[in-house]
């Protein structure tokens, strides 16, 4: 084998120079010798990696399928390539390519959305090559002057564009679980030290940060950050031991409920959506605020009478307190942003308007959609002032935490009953901003409109359904207290009737005695007082009118005649 033949050779001597002061170059590991003063034969070791060129072709639709069928660095691995060389083909060919966080939010059952491939761009040429060669051939190594370079037979070299490519299958994906997991603690603890925390999380359904907290809840050790890295060369730090637990429970992890799934709209509201899109492809957003509108108007007056209050006021500190300051640049940007997406929401029958508690809200088709336009913020930690440092304890931080403003605007929707499926947020970021995001938000808020007055539908025949059905079981109520109260007095009835036939049985009994009928009792005679005896005898009596009599008085029972 040639050195500086097709496939690259390195010399290798296993006895090095007496003089180990001198520096000398080096291949492999072990310096190199004088091959006429080296007593034991050289060792040739080819290079792994290949020197002849390797292609592949593609159309563009191709690649742009197999770009969003797989993760980058799994493709680079299959075609035996670079990231900035397949990055640099795609670029110049135009070719989309998946965000970051695509395939996380792909694996976990988030929704994501794929770029669609866009024409072809002028003097680009199908088919695409992608040379995965190595440039250039393979370097001779340096050798001292007056060292032979060693003979070897030279090695043929394979063809490898004869051979298939062979593709490598990947792995199925393991589908997402939906029913919570139980393992011990034991278990858990030998999971997370064998397997990394991302993909361990992954298999129970959760984040990798929620399965760190469950760990930290469950006093388990997990590895330190670099651990696997560490591991994969041999030099881990020694696993921590499980401590000791109060008791031995199943832990028992739920895995994290999936967003619902993007709706798909009706017909109606799809071709208003498309007309809205094909009418405002793009939102021209000013480099100046010229003519704005009526709530950005009112902003500006209010802000200049506020300036104007302060400057009337002779107290420095209070105006001070009433002084708004200037405008920053994110607020005029913020201010330029509105004013372009107030004008298409209007244009397109909404109307903007501003709230008694300074909410902003639009109305579509009559509905009320509140929204939000705020700045970002973060959280750093800046050190302490030397005011903050003299009052500090010894146990407090050295620094403080607070909120900074991050320069990127979020506009997000505030209606509690905003339509599933539909975006609530859109964030300003490097790759997008929010100038950029216009027709999104005005199309969402077109998409909106029909669907929340089809929601107030559904909510008011369903309240309609739920009145009636309140109406009805109240009815029943009714009906079923009546009846019992009527049932209540017909056992009175016959209990009033089994005592009157005491009574009447007692009247017999004293008409069959022997009295004497001419004597007087507070002015009346024995016979009157029988007499009137009978008379109440004969008015309590329920069976004196009859059957028709009985049931008649019990009709006139309802369900309000017992209070008890």
């Amino acid at each position: 084998m040639a050195i500086g033949g097709s496939v690259a050779s390195q010399a290798f001597c296993p006895i090095s120079r007496p003089n180990r002061s001198r520096k000398l170059p080096q291949i492999g590991c072990a310096p190199l010798c004088s091959v006429r003063e080296c007593p034991q034969p050289l060792t040739f070791r080819p290079s792994r990696r290949p020197a002849w060129p390797m292609e592949h072709r593609f159309t563009r639709q191709e690649l742009y399928d197999r770009v969003w069928s797989k993760p980058m660095s799994h493709l680079v691995s299959e075609l035996g390539t670079t990231t900035g060389v397949l990055g640099t083909l795609l670029r110049r060919a135009d070719i989309p390519t998946p965000p970051a966080g695509h395939w996380m939010r792909k694996d976990f059952g988030k929704p994501v959305v794929q770029q669609p491939l866009p024409p072809a761009p002028a003097g680009c040429t199908e088919p695409l090559l992608l040379d995965t060669g190595r440039r250039g051939a393979a370097r001779r190594p340096r050798l001292k002057e007056g060292t032979a370079t060693p003979k070897v037979d030279p090695v043929p070299k394979p063809d490898i564009r004869a051979q298939p490519l062979e593709v490598p299958v990947p792995a199925p994906i393991k589908p997402r679980p939906t029913q919570p997991t139980t393992i011990t603690r034991d278990e858990l603890y030998s999971s997370v030290w064998t397997t990394p925390m991302i993909r361990l999380a992954a298999q129970f359904g959760i984040s990798g940060n929620g399965l760190a907290k469950i760990c930290d809840r469950e006093n388990i050790p997990c590895p330190p950050r670099g651990y696997w890295a560490k591991l994969a060369v041999g030099r881990a730090p020694a696993q921590s031991p499980l401590p000791e637990s109060g008791g031995s429970h199943a832990i028992t992890i739920r895995p994290t409920p999936l967003p619902p799934p993007p709706i798909d709209l009706p017909p109606e509201v799809q071709q208003l959506v498309d007309k809205a899109r094909a009418s405002e492809p793009a939102i021209a957003v000013g480099e100046r605020l010229l003519r704005p509108h009526a709530v950005i108007a009112a902003w500006l007056a209010e802000h200049e009478e506020k300036k104007q209050r302060a400057r009337r006021e002779r107290d420095p500190w209070t105006r001070s307190l009433y002084d708004p300051g200037e405008f920053t640049q994110n607020d005029r940007r913020k201010h330029r942003i509105l004013d372009a997406l107030f004008k298409a929401i209007e244009r397109h029958g909404g109307r903007i308007k501003q709230g008694d508690r300074r909410e902003l809200f639009a109305e579509v088709l009559g509905e009320k959609v509140e929204f939000q336009v705020r700045e970002k913020q973060k959280q750093e930690r800046r050190p302490l002032t030397a005011d903050e440092k003299r009052w500090r304890s010894p146990d407090d931080n050295r620094w403080k935490q607070e909120l900074v403003a991050t320069g990127r605007l979020v506009f997000e929707i505030k209606t509690w009953q905003w339509p599933a499926g539909l975006r609530r947020q859109w964030v300003d970021s490097d790759k997008q901003a929010m100038e950029d995001m216009l027709p999104d938000i005005l199309t969402t808020f077109v998409a909106a409109g029909p669907l929340l007055v089809q929601q107030r539908k559904d909510r008011e025949a369903a309240e309609r359904e739920r009145q009636l059905a309140e109406q009805r079981r109240y009815e029943e109520q009714r009906r079923r207290k009546r009846d019992a109260n009527r049932w209540r007095r017909f056992k009175e009835m016959a209990q009033d009737w089994h005592e009157l036939a005491t009574v009447r049985d007692f009247l017999v009994a004293l008409r069959s005695m022997n009295v004497d009928p001419s004597g007087e009792i507070d002015g009346r005679s024995i016979e009157e007082w029988i007499a009137w005896a009978e008379d109440w005898l004969t008015r309590a009596d329920p069976s004196t009118e009859g059957v028709g009599g009985i049931f008649r008085r019990i009709a006139e029972i309802n369900d309000w005649t017992y209070h008890d």
